[in-house]
C-alpha cells in the first residue's frame, strides 16, 4: 500500500471538520457553565406576601432586616417590658432566620427565603437579650446582636 492515498477520513480537511464539530458540541454543552452569565448572577429579593400580623397584645414593637451576614435593626431598644413583637424580613439573597434567647428559652422564626417575612412575639422583662441568625455559620459571620428592653 505504498504510495496509496490516505483514507478520506484521515485527510487534513476531514480532520479539521471533525475537530470543528467536537469544539462546537463542547461549546453548546458547556454554554451554561461559562463566566458569561448575563442577568443570571443578579438577584433582587422581592417580598413574598404581606407582612404577618403583629400580636395585638404587644406593648412594643421593633423590626430587623436579615441582610447577608448582618442584622439591620431599626430600633435595638424597646422602651417597655412585656410582650414584644419583632417584625423580621429576609432582605438577603440566601436563606436566614432569627433566633432570640429569652428568659423562657430560645424562640425563632422559621427559615426564611429571600423576601419572606415573619414575626416573633415574646414576653421579655427588662434586660438585654441576644438575637442572631441560627442558620449554618451565619452567627459566626456577623449575624448577631442585642435587643435591649426597658433599659
Amino acid at each position: 500500500m505504498t504510495g496509496a492515498a490516505p483514507p478520506a477520513a484521515h485527510t487534513p480537511a476531514a480532520m479539521r471538520a471533525v475537530l470543528a464539530l467536537i469544539l462546537a458540541a463542547a461549546g453548546v454543552a458547556g454554554g451554561g457553565c461559562g463566566e458569561e452569565r448575563g442577568d443570571a448572577s443578579r438577584t433582587t429579593p422581592t417580598p413574598v406576601g404581606a407582612a404577618p400580623a403583629l400580636d395585638p397584645r404587644a406593648v412594643a414593637t421593633t423590626s430587623v432586616s436579615l441582610a447577608d451576614y448582618r442584622l439591620d435593626v431599626t430600633e435595638p431598644r424597646v422602651s417597655r417590658a412585656g410582650r414584644i413583637a419583632v417584625e423580621v424580613i429576609n432582605d438577603g439573597v440566601v436563606r436566614h432566620a432569627l433566633a432570640l434567647d429569652g428568659p423562657a428559652g430560645t424562640v425563632r422564626t422559621p427559615v426564611l427565603v429571600p423576601g419572606e417575612r415573619a414575626t416573633l412575639s415574646v414576653a421579655l422583662p427588662q434586660g438585654t437579650y441576644r438575637w442572631y441568625c441560627p442558620v449554618a455559620d451565619h452567627e459566626q459571620r456577623g449575624m448577631v446582636g442585642r435587643l435591649r428592653v426597658a433599659e
